[in-house]
């Protein structure tokens, strides 16, 4: 046989410009000059072998370019050094994207490595293991316990941004309600000693409420250490792979993840994912992070686990300019929410293809329904882009729904010129949740969500040129983009955009929005006197810095040096490592996340005094107790305040306050932070419900002689009775009460329950006067309410729970033969 031809290359690898120069198939003409410049920053960059950088990062906006400049960098290192280089996307469509930009358009060579390993080809996985052509896979292709990638020397992370649920899917063990109903339920029995009683039996309901289904919790730390040997021999029984494979990862480290808990699902984690164990990821020589939004705040670095990530300098002018043209419609300006709505089916139908971003997946059902009422359009789900958009591109009538996701879908051109965003998910998993909404520590997902929001608005805008509509809807997502002091945070580009789109949908009609619309897909000359406007506004604009960013970016490598810490053990590096991110996390505005770190500090403190250093416990206590003292809403944390090595199940303390404000900011959030009309509707209800007539009922009954009348009369005072009842009712839920009523003759009135420990029951009187004298029947009555709280089936009360009647009266007089009853009955006057 013949020996095949050995070629030899004569490319110049001196710089990436210069092999670039060098590619022969490209159809690219050139570089841009902003791509040539950071080509020569990072070349200056790793040239100097005497301070290797090992993680480089660098900003550009969508469609600017920056998918070539990291194939370049990749291509040129290939050539140069022989590494082997990978090349990561958060989506198979991504990856496929990729590889055939790099192949057809930049001329280098690239091959897509997606689905099950054992379906990679022989070839493909053969040219990577001799350094013949770039490998480009999915996150999770290098993020699993068995990558094909074990030995890249450089890794490419593009739309690192969007990276995080992919990295840290790795090192999290999801358990979903209805996927792992049997898990779920052993878990939950498993941990049915430290979760309290209301919140038990939360979640055991079959028919959940809205404030369940918002709900989450932490287990905490000091309370998982002790049964970490009883949920291990369960957690090895099970076989899924979805939970078998993060549980190899996590199983001898779960000391150092946390527990979260939510009506569906149960969460376990570290904090941040410990990406330098994963030796795939870990070894390589240098990890390259592209994104449209690094942020400020050191987000990139938690994301990735990773202490310090250098960043390239972002080209000259790009701080003012942006990429391709957005035009904003916001109908809830001008139109009602029906109208609204109407108005996106009719835009909907004016454009062959439609992008619908909503926050979850009820959203998308409900969006789906819409969508079907009134089109006629094929609906695509987000796991039908994901891998192809080419069935959606085809159609001339179609709309991708897509929930939950901001990131890794990309349309250009006339492929989607309409894009519709509903709401944003502030929260994208539990252990978020728990910071944003129990902690109040938003201020670290500030960033994220700003990020969240750019991803989102730029799914059909992929080029300079490039141009989609954007219709905004939701009450949150408007606030975000409304309010004057949220849009300087946005490059200057997206501002003057927001702008213009704010003033065009003001006093305007349905068919002014969709005339706007028509000119604008038109794009011709009237469109380009409107774009002078939004360029002539960008200049006077600057994009401001968040709140707390420098606090943030000072707190993140000893952030990321935690979670080694403890990952490995050692507990007093750790609680150093806590006390190091407290130092800078002064003031109110990063309160939350400040009383979550001395939390980690205390429960590091802990373990350690369990492990032996005694010296630690003291320590432990102190940080828990100024965790509680930061943030008393979290009801568990002046708990462990008091834990002792003697005696680790401490006094059930009393944490009725804390219950209370919780209640206080679930029901706030349920009557909308957005604006006050129904919390103030509220508030004039429950007003004007306790405010009854002060009728004298029984003089009325007494002075009719006709019986007709009589039942008349006894009528209203009931219905009296029941208004008051109800605004009594409402009262107790408002200030953060879980309140009821029962509608027995036998039963109390409103009655306010805090916790699993403690029920307010009440005797209402609304019906007397000041004049009237109390009488025993209505004493006793009080008296007996306890009784039939403890007895009530529907009411989660733990036994030791305090009980405590009160008689609600205008009265201030008490019949004698009534004083006997009142030994244990308190006394509220209506007044």
């Amino acid at each position: 046989m013949a020996f095949k031809k050995i070629r030899l290359s004569t490319i110049s690898t001196e710089t990436p410009e210069a092999l670039y120069r060098d590619l022969r198939n490209r159809k690219i003409e050139g570089l841009l000059s902003h791509q040539a410049d950071i080509l020569r920053e990072y070349h200056k960059l790793v040239s100097d072998e005497k301070n290797p950088v090992f993680d480089v990062a660098l900003q550009l906006p969508t469609g600017s370019g920056k998918t070539l400049i990291g194939l370049l960098i990749g291509e040129w290192r290939r050539r140069k050094f022989n590494e082997k280089v990978v090349y990561l996307c958060p989506t198979i469509q991504l990856v496929n994207q990729v590889v055939e930009k790099s192949v057809n358009e930049y001329g280098i060579k690239a091959n897509a490595f997606t689905g099950k390993q054992t379906e990679y080809s022989p070839s493909i996985k053969t040219e990577y293991r001799t350094v013949e052509t770039l490998a480009v896979t999915t996150y999770s292709g290098l993020f699993n316990t068995n990558s094909f990638f074990q030995d890249a020397n450089i890794i490419i992370l593009d739309d690192a941004h969007a990276a995080e649920n992919y990295v840290a899917k790795y090192w999290s063990i999801l358990i979903e309600r209805k996927k792992h109903d049997s898990l779920f339920k052993n878990i939950i029995s498993v941990l049915r000693s430290v979760i309290s009683e209301s919140d038990y039996l939360k979640i055991l309901k079959n028919s959940p409420e809205m404030s369940d289904l918002s709900w989450v919790e932490k287990i905490p730390v000091s309370d998982l250490y002790e049964l970490i040997p009883e949920l291990t021999e369960l957690l090895d029984k099970y076989t899924s792979d979805q939970i078998k494979y993060p549980w190899s990862v996590l199983r001898d480290h779960l000391f150092a993840c946390h527990i979260y808990l939510s009506f569906n699902a149960i969460l376990i984690r570290p904090v941040i994912p410990p990406t330098k164990t994963h030796k795939p990821f870990s070894q390589a020589k240098q990890r390259l992070y592209m994104s449209a939004t690094l942020g400020e705040g050191g987000e990139i670095e938690r994301l990735f686990g990773i202490e310090n990530i250098y960043r390239l300098t972002l080209p000259e002018g790009w701080d003012k300019q942006g990429i391709g043209r957005r035009l904003f419609f916001f109908p809830g300006s001008s139109l009602d929410k029906e109208s609204s709505l109407n108005l996106v089916m009719k835009m909907i139908k004016s454009t062959p293809r439609s992008l619908f971003l909503v926050p979850d997946n009820p959203h998308a059902d409900g969006i789906k329904e819409d969508i079907k009422k009134q089109t006629e359009y094929q609906i695509f789900q987000s796991q039908e882009i994901e891998t192809s958009k080419q069935d959606f591109t085809s159609h001339n009538k179609a709309v991708a729904v897509v929930a939950n996701r901001y990131d890794g879908i990309d349309l250009a051109g006339d492929e989607c010129r309409l894009l519709i965003v509903k709401d944003l998910q502030r929260a994208t998993n539990i252990q978020e949740k728990f910071l944003v909404t129990r902690l109040g520590a938003g201020v670290i997902f500030n960033d994220r969500i700003i990020t969240r929001m750019v991803q989102a608005v730029g799914r059909c805008t992929r080029s300079a040129t490039d141009y989609a509509a954007v219709v905004i809807l939701g009450d949150e997502l408007e606030n975000l983009l409304l309010n004057p002091e949220k849009q300087k945070f946005f490059h200057p580009e997206l501002q003057a955009e927001i702008k213009f789109g704010i003033d065009e949908s003001k006093k305007v009609e349905e068919k002014d929005f969709l005339e706007n619309l028509q000119t604008f897909l038109e794009h011709g000359e009237e469109w380009n006197q409107a774009d002078e406007v939004i360029v002539d506004h960008r200049k006077s604009l600057e994009q401001a810095k968040l709140p707390a960013m420098e606090k943030l970016k000072q707190t993140v490598s000893n952030e990321v040096k935690y979670q080694y810490s403890i990952w490995h053990s050692n507990f007093e590096e750790a609680v150093a490592n806590c006390q190091g991110v407290l130092s800078h996390l002064s003031g109110e505005d990063v309160r939350g996340y400040r009383a979550f770190w001395y939390y980690l500090a205390g429960s590091a403190a802990w373990m350690g005094a369990k492990n032996g250093i005694t010296s630690m416990e003291s320590k432990a206590r102190d940080d828990f107790k100024r965790a509680a003292k930061v943030a008393p809403e979290v009801t568990w944390f002046s708990r462990l305040s008091r834990l002792s090595l003697e005696n680790d199940v401490s006094s059930q303390d009393d944490t009725r306050l804390s219950k209370i404000i919780e209640g206080l900011e679930q029901r706030l959030i349920e009557l909308g932070t957005v604006n006050d009309r129904k919390f103030e509707a509220e508030v004039k209800t429950i007003l004007d419900n306790l405010n009854p007539p002060m009728t004298d009922w029984q003089h009325l009954i007494e002075q009719e002689h006709d019986e007709q009348s009589k039942k008349l009369i006894e009528q209203e005072r009931d219905k009296q009775s029941k208004k008051f009842e109800d605004g009594h009712e409402k009262l107790g839920k408002l200030l953060g009460y879980d309140s009821g009523n029962s509608t027995t003759n036998s039963a109390p009135d409103p009655w306010w329950i805090a916790g699993d420990d403690l029920c307010i029951v009440f005797e209402d009187q609304s019906g007397a006067n000041t004049k009237t004298t109390l009488g025993s029947v209505k004493v006793r009555q009080a008296a007996s309410h306890p009784k039939w709280i403890r007895e009530n089936k529907d009411i989660f009360l733990s036994q030791s729970a305090d009980v405590i009647p009160v008689m609600m009266t205008p009265c201030t007089k008490i019949e004698p033969d009534a004083k006997p009853y009142t030994e244990d009955v308190c006394y509220w006057n209506i007044e």
